[in-house]
């Protein structure tokens, strides 16, 4: 009996030891203790304990890794739970992120058009405008134009009047002219008829015929005088006639100093030729 109540206390010491040795504290199965009589243990019943308690130690080993193997797999689900929560937790981050930044880009492109669309106006408002002006600066150049060929077109009316009433008044002038010239030439004839004649008479009338002289008789006599008709010089150039004719036609032109006034100033010369002819 001492015997059995040592391999008893053995086993279950045993038991205590392998239940230790896990990670977590294993029920202990009730192990039930009978008194019984004692009475003599043979080897093979010995052998029937020990195979119970390498069983029972297999069994207990074998929950063991069983709980590792149910605690590993929870922890791994645990970490996959979280990794996946953190997955979706980022994957929903990157698509509020790529919501924002398709939003901003959303807003910019919205802006951009809402820019090309301001200046796309504007432009059109500045080329309408440019237009407007040029228009509005093409009539007034053409406005201008005509303005300036109508000008242009009177000036040279007026221009042409002008020359024609120049014409007309220079050919008047010329007329008149042409007629005061033909008058004075007229008058300054009959002028220097009577200045000659005034002359030729005051010659001839101190003039003495020679007694030699001939009817076809005449001389070209050269004379020279001072403002007051005083003979300077007296030369008879050429003489169709006698000597005595000659010297007459000299002694003549001495004697009728001082020779008459001319009508006019203008007529006076202090060199005269004249032709002394009695038939004149």
């Amino acid at each position: 009996m001492v015997i059995a109540v040592v391999i008893h206390v053995s086993a279950l010491g045993l038991l205590v030891v392998g239940y230790q040795a896990s990670d977590r504290i294993l029920p202990v199965p009730d192990v039930v203790i009978n008194t019984v009589k004692a009475k003599a243990v043979d080897a093979k019943e010995l052998e029937e304990i020990e195979r119970r308690r390498l069983e029972a130690q297999q069994r207990a080993e074998q929950e063991r890794k069983r709980r590792l193997a149910e605690e590993k797999r929870r922890k791994q689900e645990e970490e996959e739970k979280k990794l996946r929560a953190k997955r979706e937790a980022e994957k929903a981050r990157q698509a509020a992120l790529e919501a924002e930044q398709a939003r901003k880009r959303a807003a910019l492109e919205k802006k951009r058009r809402a820019e090309e669309a301001r200046k796309a106006a504007r432009l059109k408002k500045e080329a309408e405008a440019r237009r407007l002006a040029e228009k509005k600066k093409a009539a007034e150049d053409k406005k201008r134009a005509e303005e300036k060929r109508r000008q242009q077109e009177k000036a040279a009316i007026d221009k042409q009047r002008l020359a024609r009433l120049e014409k007309e008044e220079a050919e008047m002038r010329a007329a008149e002219l042409d007629a005061q010239r033909k008058q004075k030439a007229r008058q300054m004839r009959r002028l220097i008829a009577e200045y000659q004649d005034a002359i030729r008479n005051k010659i001839e009338r101190n003039w003495r015929r020679p007694p030699d002289y001939q009817s076809n008789a005449w001389c070209k006599v050269f004379v020279q005088q001072d403002a007051g008709g005083a003979i300077k010089d007296v030369v008879v150039e050429e003489c169709i006639g006698s000597e005595a004719f000659r010297k007459s036609v000299e002694n003549a032109v001495w004697k009728a100093a001082p020779l008459p006034q001319p009508p006019t100033p203008e007529l006076f010369h202090q060199e005269l030729r004249f032709t002394f002819d009695p038939r004149a």
